[in-house]
């Protein structure tokens, strides 16, 4: 299954990518992912590269709709 799904005409970030996929594609969303270390309590994208956004989200306590939300944002600019 491609992750990566059309919407608006831009590509869309799903719970099933990677972080480092996300954050290679889109290195906008590396700093979105800083904002959410502090309630992780640790550095998401050091400690997390190669889970799926949903495992993060599970992981950390992460509110996964709202984590989506920032990092699709971030990616579209």
């Amino acid at each position: 299954m491609n992750p990566w799904t059309e919407g608006d005409g831009v590509k869309v970030i799903t719970k099933d990518q990677e972080v480092l996929g996300v954050v290679e594609k889109h290195p906008a969303t590396q700093s979105v992912l800083e904002e959410y270390d502090e309630r992780a309590g640790e550095c998401i994208c050091c400690n997390a590269l190669f889970q799926t956004i949903e495992e993060v989200a599970v992981k950390y306590g992460l509110d996964l709709e709202r984590l989506l939300k920032d990092i699709n944002n971030a990616a579209k600019g």
